[in-house]
Formats: structure tokens, sequence, C-alpha cells
């Protein structure tokens, strides 16, 4: 299997006045290609921190972290910003769609941002929306969308670019527990299905059954799975 995610010696600290407080302690570990992994730990323990990590959201106090044999973390800003356009998908707890835009129309945002035509990019915007089950509200706006079907809709943008790799942040901690299930088993047959890398944090630890492996952080550090 082809190695995605690559760390060594991660470490990130942030400062409240002069008190240093390290949230990330000396971090090693590693995904292959098409891998589902699950970071878990209580509240503060690090693994939202190290999620922004690896997307390229943050850049660490120390250490390194590659992604698809590409540095992130020697990245200049615009660099880490067009990697991630190219590669990588994000699905989060709040579903982030904009509110005055359509389903079909925040689905196909990042397309917009990418340069694709308005045709072809609300073609393939609708193909991702009957993908998720979501063809007939393509012309809704967020606001008469159940829980659910936003975090569909939210999938549907995440994945439209067909991403190498997914982070997903607590992505069904606003779901009640039959449609949180849904949600991740769509998830996980459409990334099987293309070979996606998928890394979920949660403190949810049903999570795990959709994964390959279970990683538990306390305190900055994996404490397990590794």
């Amino acid at each position: 299997m082809t190695q995605a995610i690559f760390t060594k010696a991660v470490t990130k600290d942030y400062y409240v006045g002069d008190h240093q407080i390290r949230a990330v302690r000396g971090i090693d570990f590693s995904a292959q290609k098409g891998e589902f992994l699950c970071i878990s730990g209580k509240s503060g323990s690090g693994k939202s921190t190290l999620l922004n990590l690896l997307a390229g959201l943050e850049k660490p106090t120390g250490g390194e972290i590659t992604l698809l044999d590409k540095r992130i973390d020697t990245m200049s800003e615009t660099q880490r910003i067009r990697f991630r356009r190219s590669h990588v998908g994000f699905v989060f707890q709040s579903y982030n769609l904009l509110p005055q835009y359509s389903a079909l129309e925040n689905v196909a945002l990042p397309l917009a941002v990418s340069g694709i035509p308005a045709r072809e990019r609300s073609d393939l915007a609708m193909k991702m929306l009957e993908m998720v089950g979501l063809s007939g509200h393509a012309a809704h706006m967020p606001g008469a969308l159940s829980g659910g079907q936003q975090q569909r809709a939210s999938i549907a943008r995440a994945i439209i670019t067909r991403p190498d790799i997914v982070f997903a942040d607590e992505p069904t901690g606003n779901l009640d527990t039959a449609t949180g299930d849904e949600v991740m088993r769509l998830l996980t047959r459409i990334f099987r299905e293309w070979n996606t890398t998928f890394l979920v944090v949660t403190h949810d630890p049903d999570m795990r059954k959709y994964t390959d492996k279970e990683i538990f952080m306390r305190d900055g550090r994996i404490v397990s799975g590794v």
C-alpha cells in the first residue's frame, strides 16, 4: 500500500500571555492509501489540533508532516491552500453551508474556486447530490434541509473534487444516532469505493466500527493504536 500520511515528532504550542500550552506532544504515526483511521480521546486530548495540523490548517511548532509524499509543514500558506484544494476534503460537525446559496450551489463551490466553468460544475454537483441521495433537494436552501440532509450536502461538497484524503471532525456530532449511522455508512461506502484515505476525529466510541484502526490520544500524546 502507498503511504498517504506520515508524521515525525510533531508538536504544537500555543501561548496564553507568557504561559505555554503544548497541545500536541511528539506525534509519530502513518496511514496508508485507502486506510480508515479514527482518532479518539476526551475533550482537550489534542485530537482536533492534530487534525488541523495534518490537514495543513495550522503549522506545527516542530516535527514533520508529509501527505502524499509532500512535506506540508515546510510549505507556505499559499502552497498549503493549493495542496488542500487538489488533494484534501473536509467534513465537520457544523455543516458550514452558506445560507444564501442552494444545496447545488454550495456543493459546486470548490469547483468555482478552481475556475471550472459554471455548466460543468453544476453538472458535477448534481452527480454528487445524486450520490448522497439529495438530487431532489438541489434547489433547497440549507435552512429548508434537515440536519442529516445538510450533512449529506456538506459531504457532497467535500468529495466533489475526488480528494485523496478526507478529514472529518466529529461529523455526526449534531445528528441523532440513527442519522449519524446513516451518514457514516454513506461516507465509508463512497471512500471504500474510491480508495480514499479517511481520518475521523471523534469522542464517540461507536465510530471505531467504521474504521480500520483506532488511535487514542491523551494529553497531546498518542497512547495506543500505533
